[in-house]
């Protein structure tokens, strides 16, 4: 978007002092997780110049103020790609001077869109005539897979034979591949972005199992490329997703878990068979209401546009003078 504004964009992995004398940019901003060993080193550039910049920042709990509390980090002001992230943030003490959430180039899945049952026909000649599923995921412990290996065994119990659910993965937990309705498609990171959002558009249903997100990226550009999403009903994927056409489940419980001296994890736990219950209606209406289903599919397709970056990166863009 920089770019189509007329500006040069330049990638670089850090921001050195050096690189303002010699390049002296028009604005800098800088794409980081909150915490303190990705923030080191932004902390003199952005103190030692006064042209437009912007920190823009994700986190999946409250940083850690026992590791903010001797650093310059509290000096610094942060955009929130989420009213989540927001909260956490100002739960460390840290100043938030705006929240914009991620965005999709809603044009490209909206193409895509338009070659949704041809990307079908394409991946149900390779598996097969069944509902499919798809996890896109790294396999952490943030992404609940555990739960959604629970909730499938339940699944299959009703849908055996009439269900697939596709991995899109790294390193997927032996509870998952000792199932049988599910099956590895490729490593999470082996493919573009493009093909990956090919791969969202041809499925039925993404399954979302997570418990702790900054934001949640894989719903948003399910729902742009017409695919609903099977998820929990938990900050901050309520800001942006949808009852009307994704199949959510509340969670019981808020708990917080500290794996490193960086954050504090937030955690949104629920009863695996809760999913168990959405995967299964969402079968039964793609087998069953399949006027309903392609509604469904046509409403999170529309709704995604109003997270386009033409419109949402704007309020990013005015921070940097652009």
């Amino acid at each position: 978007m920089i770019k189509e504004k007329g500006h040069i964009c330049k990638m670089v992995h850090e921001i050195t002092i050096p690189q303002l004398w010699m390049e002296k940019p028009h604005a800098l901003l800088w794409f980081r997780v909150c915490c303190v060993e990705f923030l080191n080193d932004v902390v003199p550039v952005y103190l030692y110049t006064n042209i437009p910049k912007a920190v823009y920042v994700t986190v999946e709990g409250v940083p850690a103020k026992e590791g903010i509390m001797h650093t310059n980090l509290t000096k610094l002001e942060y955009i929130a790609n989420s009213r989540f992230t927001a909260e956490c943030l100002r739960m460390a003490g840290l100043k938030v001077i705006d929240v914009v959430h991620h965005a999709v180039d809603w044009m490209l899945c909206y193409r895509l869109f338009k070659m949704k049952q041809r990307l079908k026909q394409r991946l149900k000649q390779q598996y097969g005539d069944r509902c499919i599923l798809l996890v896109n995921c790294r396999n952490d412990p943030r992404k609940g897979l555990k739960l959604l290996a629970n909730a499938l065994k339940i699944v299959e119990e009703k849908w055996s034979g009439k269900f697939l659910v596709l991995l899109h993965i790294n390193t997927p937990p032996a509870e998952l591949l000792e199932l049988k309705c599910v099956k590895i498609h490729s490593g999470f990171g082996s493919m573009p972005h493009y093909k990956v959002l090919e791969l969202m558009c041809a499925v039925d249903y993404l399954i979302f199992p997570s418990v702790c997100e900054g934001f949640g990226i894989p719903v948003l550009e399910a729902n742009a490329v017409g695919t609903p999403v099977i998820h929990c009903w938990m900050p901050p994927l309520d800001e942006f997703s949808s009852k009307e056409f994704n199949f959510v489940f509340p969670f019981a419980e808020r708990r917080t878990a500290k794996p490193t001296m960086s954050q504090y994890w937030v955690f949104h736990l629920y009863d695996p068979e809760w999913l168990a219950d959405m995967i299964n209606y969402a079968i039964d209406v793609y087998y069953n209401s399949r006027e309903e289903y392609e509604e469904y599919c046509r409403k999170a397709n529309e709704h995604a546009q109003n997270w386009d970056y033409h419109v949402v990166y704007q309020r990013l863009l005015r921070h940097l003078g652009i």
